[in-house]
């Protein structure tokens, strides 16, 4: 399964990225690639830049298309996710 989120901080940047559940890889939109696990709301993203992602509320399992939610990270930065789409 891979999905499409997008991801926008609070000060209005972009970024998309396609995460690859059957191989646990990423790759953003700007070239960027690495490797992810995730454990409930905590996203843990190794590789070209190393962060973790903190999800706010409940994210469905399995994903759904349009769920959209806060996050902070590790690197001090807060802003939107949402599930572009499923696939």
């Amino acid at each position: 399964m891979k999905l499409v989120v997008k991801f926008t901080t609070s000060d209005g940047k972009v970024t998309t990225a396609t995460f690859d559940r059957a191989t646990g890889t990423v790759v953003s939109d700007d070239g960027r690639k690495g490797t992810y696990t995730r454990e409930g709301n905590v996203l843990k993203i190794s590789g070209d830049q190393s962060v973790t992602l903190t999800m706010q509320g409940n994210v469905p399992e399995p994903p759904t298309a349009g769920f959209t939610g806060p996050y902070t990270s590790s690197i001090g930065t807060t802003g939107t996710m949402t599930i572009v789409s499923v696939g």
